[in-house]
């Protein structure tokens, strides 16, 4: 009995060290899904014309993509951010928006873009190309928008396993964009917008 117990002493160490080891556990390969949730703020200028629309936003991301090798994914992006009854500056002259008009000044982008964790600390950084837009809502309706453009989404994050795959954490993303018109008409845009980031990852 007493060699049955070395013996188990011997293998329980062993069995735990593989059950560890188990393929694909916190390993970033294969399939990949990253939801994003945050706060931050954005600001769209339109230099021609001197003025700009900006304020406290809230932001969503969608990322879908595939880990090539481990750690390095290529993902699609699907990005919004919203800012609800933003500020308009005019010059030196900002007007505040007022709580009671139900208007929102939102900024969108669809594109691909790479991330690469750095493991084991499961720290990343990522970065995408996108065709974005900005539009103008009041009372759920739109009421007017820009051409597409073309912008940058940067960002990095860290983030903790809560299961084999799945991992949360915390980010932050910066969005650059620059929206030119087809017409000769001022309607040229410059856009940046902040992020901090709630981030749930599948991978």
């Amino acid at each position: 009995m007493r060699y049955l117990w070395l013996f188990a002493a011997v293998l329980l160490p062993t069995t735990l060290a593989f059950a560890d080891e188990t393929p694909g556990r916190h390993t970033h390969d294969g399939f990949y899904l990253r939801g994003q949730l945050g706060i931050g703020y954005t600001r769209a200028e339109a230099k021609e014309v001197d003025l700009a629309i900006k304020g406290a936003s809230g932001s969503l991301n969608l990322e879908l993509g595939y880990a090539i090798i481990n750690n390095f994914i290529i993902y699609g992006k699907l990005f919004g951010t919203s800012t609800t009854n933003p500020d308009i500056e005019v010059g030196d002259i900002t007007i505040e928006g007022d709580e009671g008009d139900d208007v929102a000044s939102n900024y969108a982008g669809i594109g691909v873009g790479v991330t690469y964790y750095f493991m084991p600390v499961n720290l990343y950084i990522s970065g995408a190309v996108v065709a974005n837009q900005l539009s103008v809502t009041q009372d759920g309706e739109q009421e007017g928008r820009t051409d597409s453009g073309v912008g940058l989404n940067l960002g990095l994050g860290k983030e903790w396993w809560v299961s084999d795959n799945w991992a949360v954490g915390i980010g932050a993303e910066v969005a650059l964009g620059r929206i030119r018109s087809s017409e000769n008409d001022g309607d040229d845009w410059d856009v940046t917008s902040f992020s901090l980031l709630f981030t749930a990852t599948f991978n």
